[in-house]
């Protein structure tokens, strides 16, 4: 499953945070041959969406991924420093001109009975008001939490059952529904994901039948829109599924690798095209250029996800993050997009300048570096490269 974790790592002090270098496009000799396929695969993308009809740009909510407030972090959420660090986070955001906030929620953290569930509630409500102090649109997602890997957090799957899993997370969500009243509620996203990690069984009738059943249970009193959806890469089975199901307000698309000739990219732009056509809305809650290779996505769909999201630390990176940015937010014009997110957060902040030292670290150094640069970037008030071409982009959009 390709969907990156952002795990927070609380430090007792920021003072050790390493500082970057003056910005440089020394791309590896190792990563040649990946950035060059990729920017090959965005050509594709980027002819096919030449080829849909012209559009202006629309009031398409942009966002991001919260990553200090991201569930799989576990206790590590429930700490004055975290909130302070979401906080600091989110007036930078609000400068830069993002309207909008992904939270992750991930189940089993509000279940009744699980430690620490109702601080958990108390920590979300609280993120949920700070986000809509700062004028930003919230949306909620829930799944179920990367227990291990690489998350703290420990779940014993094996005593779940399929049924029991889903009615779980059906509470955990009507839960979110009443208590958080997010403005967007994603009921499910990536059937695959969940049946990875819970190695459970998760056939997409009983996933249609698990959001036709939700979609009943939750409150509709708050105006919050309720969606659903799939990653671009899963069966088609599963996001036929989604289509199934009438009462859901959108469609929720989680947009990742490339696939040999960006195949995978083209399904994003048939299934918002689909999603318009059945009078549904359309969001993006998550959303990066994914540093894989069709090699080793054919090898395996899953891959090595430490080793592929380490690679998005680098600071060679950004020209071909700010294209793909771009082009995410040309296919939200085109098809009218309500909501875009793009994941990595910290990534706004900081990024690793490449050199010999910083490349043998392990990726457990290299990700505790970046979320350190990324708290006192915020705590300064820098941007990154990205940050900045992310900030400007926002800008012209505000000004046509």
């Amino acid at each position: 499953m390709p969907t990156l974790i952002a795990t927070v790592e609380v430090p007792t002090a920021v003072s050790n945070t390493p500082t970057a270098l003056p910005a440089n496009m020394v791309i590896p000799e190792e990563s040649k041959a990946l950035y060059q396929e990729l920017s090959s695969d965005l050509n594709q993308f980027e002819v096919k969406i030449s080829q849909q009809p012209k559009a202006r740009a629309q009031t398409t909510t942009f966002g991001v991924e919260l990553s200090f407030a991201n569930g799989n972090a576990g206790e590590a959420l429930l700490t004055p420093e975290v909130m302070a660090y979401n906080r600091a986070m989110l007036d930078r955001l609000q400068s830069m001109g993002v309207r909008g906030v992904v939270l992750s929620i991930n189940y089993p953290l509000l279940k009744k009975g699980f430690p620490r569930a109702d601080e958990y509630l108390k920590f979300y409500q609280a993120v949920t008001d700070l986000c809509h102090q700062h004028k930003m649109k919230v949306l909620i997602e829930s799944g179920a939490i990367f227990s291990g890997t690489p998350s703290p957090v420990k779940v014993d799957w094996s005593k779940e059952t399929t049924d029991s899993f889903l009615q779980g997370l059906q509470d955990q969500l009507v839960l979110i529904s009443t208590e958080i009243k997010p403005d967007y509620l994603t009921l499910a996203n990536e059937p695959s994901t969940e049946e990875a990690l819970t190695q459970l069984s998760i056939p997409a009738d009983k996933w249609q039948t698990f959001l036709e059943d939700s979609l009943k249970k939750v409150d509709r009193s708050s105006g919050t829109l309720y969606g659903a959806g799939t990653g671009t890469w899963e069966h088609p089975e599963y996001m036929q599924a989604v289509f199934n199901v009438s009462g859901l307000d959108y469609v929720d698309l989680h947009i990742y690798p490339f696939n040999k000739d960006g195949i995978f990219l083209d399904r994003a732009v048939n299934y918002a095209n689909q999603a318009r056509t059945a009078g549904k809305k359309v969001v993006i809650s998550e959303c990066w250029l994914y540093k894989a290779s069709a090699n080793e996505l054919s090898a395996n769909i899953m891959g090595n996800k430490e080793k592929i999201q380490d690679r998005d630390g680098f600071s060679f990176w950004t020209p071909l993050d700010t294209r793909y940015m771009k082009d995410i937010i040309t296919l939200a014009d085109s098809t009218q997009m309500d909501f875009v997110s793009f994941f990595w957060s910290r990534n706004f902040f900081y990024n690793m300048i490449y050199n010999p030292d910083i490349a043998n670290l392990t990726i457990q150094q290299r990700n505790q570096m970046m979320t350190l640069g990324a708290i006192q970037s915020v705590n300064q008030d820098k941007l990154s490269d990205l940050g900045q071409a992310y900030q400007q982009i926002l800008s012209q959009r505000e000004l046509k």
